[in-house]
């Protein structure tokens, strides 16, 4: 296509979305529209030339249909992750209502990004990706649909490499059991942006398979400890323990038990004949795009991390995360813990980056165990825990999970608004606000039932010690700055 392209990427803020659109922003012929839920979310984007449709498209037909006004390639929303068949469904009904806005606005061409490992798995997520993609592509003669089928992604901050990274890093004797020793194909993330750019200029309908040879996962801990420079012991056992090895990835990486297991079932359930035909699928119009060996993308994963270029995370992709209705909720909160200190001579700035170093390697200033044993205990829940850390050490955006939080709210030097991703029967929040010399630290608390209100009361001892520490822990970091 000559001249420029309107190019609307749906929900960009993704772990992949946020990357395709970094690269799409260097493209000259395009002029790129986002659609998003929360403008607050994008907020690294915001001096670029991008218009933004900020709406719930998932039950706003207007709102879906405005987006796609004018639009020549539409991104169909890239990999969230849900781990229930209320997902499936609500993700499969969207992928309807996204084909006929489509051709109502006449747009020409749709890329979407499925999984590789065949039809019809049994795995609800697998067959949900797969169906949206046969939903997608069904009017060809209307709307184009370039359908990229790629396996795990390797990245800073994807899943994949979170696995790796962890397990190599914390155990010296690694048990590798059956499911470990299945093929899947992965692709580094570079390499599946330059994809997806690529796809937005293919002219006719395409479906095909992305990636890398497949190889173990038992292959790529070998090649992840070798690049680490660290020496490992693999022990193999001829069963594959799915519940026990879910309970180890959750205790051993930032992951949920639901997620730990939805990615074990994802490998269990892939077909190995679909990755073993992944090379001889490409289409001539990706010849010239060369993937990464394993051992380069892994190398260059590592060197990012290093170097704190985590421009996105798996924790982006998470299904069901809303911030539009967090302040009027607070407003609605039954229960408050305000604690206040003058800082003085110390600037407001010095306050503000002290407030936003929280977390993460960090720690939280003070009675880190306490906090540590809370996230374990969340993980026992059900839940992330402490162990998500940071995206990065130095940055902190909306969106962000830190430790066992979520920023809801960020403005620089006045305020730093956390939602609690514990269980915490009912809701809570954590806010720090700066006005004028005075640092207000609140905690606040929505109870859901007689379950919430006992917890509140649970934990006013923790608040006593915590809390009380914790703001004079951070006017004293600021003052070292």
């Amino acid at each position: 296509m000559s001249g420029v392209q309107n190019v609307l990427v749906a929900w960009p803020g993704s772990y992949i979305g946020r990357r395709l659109s970094r690269k799409l922003l260097e493209q000259d012929n395009v002029k790129l529209r986002f659609l998003v839920p929360d403008a607050r979310r994008m907020s690294e984007f915001a001096h670029h030339d991008i218009e933004i449709v900020v709406g719930d498209a998932l039950e706003d037909d207007c709102v879906l249909r405005s987006s796609l006004r004018g639009i020549h390639v539409a991104y169909f929303p890239l990999r969230y992750l849900g781990t229930d068949r209320e997902f499936g469904n609500l993700t499969r009904k969207f992928a309807e209502r996204f084909r006929d806005a489509c051709r109502a606005e006449g747009v020409t061409r749709v890329v979407y990004l499925g999984m590789l490992g065949g039809e019809e798995t049994g795995n609800e997520f697998m067959d949900t990706m797969d169906d949206v993609g046969a939903i997608l592509s069904s009017i060809p003669d209307v709307v184009q649909t370039v359908w990229l089928r790629a396996g795990f992604v390797l990245g800073s901050g994807s899943i994949l490499f979170e696995i790796l990274r962890n397990m190599v890093q914390k155990s010296p004797v690694l048990i590798i059991p059956r499911w470990m020793e299945l093929k899947v194909s992965p692709i580094g993330i570079y390499n599946l942006v330059d994809y997806l750019v690529r796809a937005k200029d293919l002219e006719r309908t395409v479906i095909t398979d992305i990636g890398l040879p497949p190889m173990s996962i038992r292959e790529m801990l070998v090649l992840t400890s070798r690049a680490m420079g660290l020496r490992r012991i693999f022990i193999p056992v001829p069963f594959s323990f799915r519940r026990l090895t879910s309970c180890i990835l959750m205790l051993t990486t930032p992951f949920s038990y639901s997620l730990a297991s939805l990615v074990i079932r994802t490998v269990q359930s892939a077909k190995q004949e679909a990755f073993h035909a992944v090379q001889d699928t490409v289409p001539p119009c990706f010849l010239d795009i060369t993937p990464f060996p394993f051992e380069t993308a892994i190398e260059r994963t590592i060197a990012a991390i290093e170097r704190e270029q985590v421009y996105s995370r798996w924790t982006d992709s998470l299904s069901g995360i809303s911030y539009t209705d967090d302040e009027e909720e607070l407003v609605k909160s039954v229960y408050h813990d305000v604690k206040s200190r003058d800082f003085g001579e110390i600037s407001p700035q010095q306050i503000f980056r002290a407030v936003t170093s929280i977390g993460g390697r960090q720690g939280w200033f003070s009675f880190d165990i306490l906090w540590q044993i809370r996230g374990l205990m969340d993980k026992f829940a059900g839940g992330f825990g402490t162990s998500v850390g940071r995206r990065v050490e130095s940055d902190l955006r909306v969106g962000d999970l830190l430790d066992v939080w979520k920023v809801v709210d960020l403005q620089e030097n006045r305020r730093l608004l956390l939602e609690a991703q514990m269980k915490v029967f009912g809701k809570a929040w954590l806010e720090f606000r700066i006005e004028g010399n005075t640092l207000t630290q609140t905690a606040y608390h929505y109870p859901r039932g007689l379950m919430g209100r006992l917890y509140w009361y649970a934990m006013l001892p923790f608040h006593a010690f915590i809390f009380k520490d914790m703001i004079d822990s951070i006017v004293r970091r600021a003052r070292e700055m």
